[in-house]
């Protein structure tokens, strides 16, 4: 874990995140070209979480994550850090700040989402419940790298279950 909040258990092998801003990351391992699927759920509508990709290594603080690696993110409401609400490089789906999302495909609060995230060579790609929703090419930043869950904030609590990594 990098940075404050954390993540517990729940029934059914579901964690659940809290606190934040932090990240849960898998530090056995780095990827290359991998898909990862994941399902995901927020409990209401202003929880915000996301997925990171091919980050650094970390010690205390998510930034390097985000300055280095991917993150695809979770915010229906479309939330960018200016206030504003309904940006594309902002919603569910998007690789955050790099790719927009084209779509809105996430289904209601409570209920269970999958990503589908492909990241081959310079390309992450990202499916939300079946569809296309956002793909960055010829991407600026790591190739390689680990992989993590989002705390985001005190008061945002996203589920996650079933997280399986392929290696392509």
């Amino acid at each position: 874990m990098a940075g404050p909040g954390g993540f517990h258990w729940l029934e059914n092998q579901v964690v659940e995140s809290y606190g934040g801003p932090g990240l849960f990351w898998y530090a056995e391992e780095m990827f290359d070209d991998f898909l990862l699927t994941v399902e995901w759920r927020v409990t209401k509508a202003e929880d915000n979480s996301g997925v990171f990709l091919r980050g650094p290594p970390l010690m205390d603080s998510l930034r390097p994550a985000i300055e280095q690696g991917y993150e695809v993110q979770i915010d229906d409401r479309g939330l960018d850090p200016r206030g504003v609400v309904g940006s594309p490089l902002h919603l569910t789906g998007a690789i955050y700040e790099l790719a927009p999302a084209v779509r809105r495909c996430s289904r209601s609060s409570g209920e269970w989402n999958s990503f589908a995230i492909t990241a081959r060579g310079s390309t992450n790609a990202v499916k939300l419940n079946c569809e296309a929703v956002s793909k960055l090419e010829n991407a600026p930043r790591n190739q390689r790298g680990y992989i993590g869950l989002q705390n985001h904030h005190e008061g945002s609590a996203v589920q996650f279950r079933n997280l399986t990594v392929d290696h392509l």
